[in-house]
């Protein structure tokens, strides 16, 4: 019984591995991102406990940075929560089909760990792999959070010594080189990769149409666009990868 066992234990314990690796081209990118999260809770006069709290309950970027520096809004930011939160609906439906044999306790356990950043390495992997996929989504997701917690944390004790120009300047290169990493996960389906030079292009043009709400109106924008056209070739017969 125990060597028959082996075989799948080996290949879960090779696909959790995996997910640890990838999680190494997206967790350099978060490492600064909640370093800052850690010390704009600092600056805003948030306690270490809810600081803590929006990484470890929340995760999400932005949407963290939205609530530490505009708790005092209230009720009012409800209605961007929730576009904001929109794309995990997306995202959810994506994934589910391939997830479909997980019980719903882990599911749910892990629900946290959902990302865009984290979807992307695992619907790259899906793609061509399909065997053990929540334990993919944990290998990659688990590690990523962790460090998440521990930027917070070393964010917010550090607070102002990492107010420097060079950590300002790191992280403002760092979100380029995340998306430019994960566009290189979807090499060579084009119409994925075409999403985030039109989103490069675009972004700084929309800003004047859509002002205060370019973050959230410009990715569906750029979506509905691609979709528009791969629906368009599909219909004329031409194979895009």
């Amino acid at each position: 019984m125990k060597g028959c066992q082996a075989p799948a234990n080996s290949t879960f314990a090779q696909t959790l591995k995996a997910g640890g690796r990838d999680a190494i081209t997206f967790g350099i990118a978060f490492i600064f991102l909640y370093l800052s999260i850690g010390m704009v809770g600092a600056a805003q006069a948030l306690t270490l406990s809810q600081t803590m709290a929006t990484t470890l309950l929340i995760f999400s970027t932005p949407l963290q940075f939205l609530l530490i520096q505009n708790y005092n809004d209230g009720w009012l930011l409800i209605p961007i929560i929730l576009a904001l939160n929109a794309r995990f609906v997306l995202l959810s439906a994506t994934l589910a089909p391939h997830l479909k044999h997980t019980s719903t306790r882990k599911i749910l356990a892990s629900l946290v760990l959902l990302t865009p950043s984290i979807f992307t390495a695992c619907i790259t992997r899906f793609k061509h792999e399909k065997s053990f996929p929540f334990a993919y989504f944990i290998g990659v997701g688990a590690p990523i959070f962790a460090l998440s917690i521990i930027c917070t944390y070393v964010g917010f004790i550090a607070g102002a010594g990492f107010a420097s120009p060079v950590i300002a300047a790191a992280m403002t290169m760092l979100l380029p080189l995340q998306f430019t990493a994960l566009a290189g996960k979807h090499w060579p389906h084009y119409m994925e990769v075409s999403s985030y030079w039109l989103g490069f292009i675009g972004a700084p043009l929309l800003v004047l149409l859509f002002k205060d709400y370019n973050l959230l109106i410009t990715p569906f924008v750029i979506g509905g666009l691609i979709v528009m056209i791969e629906n368009t070739c599909t219909r004329q017969g031409t194979v895009i990868q």
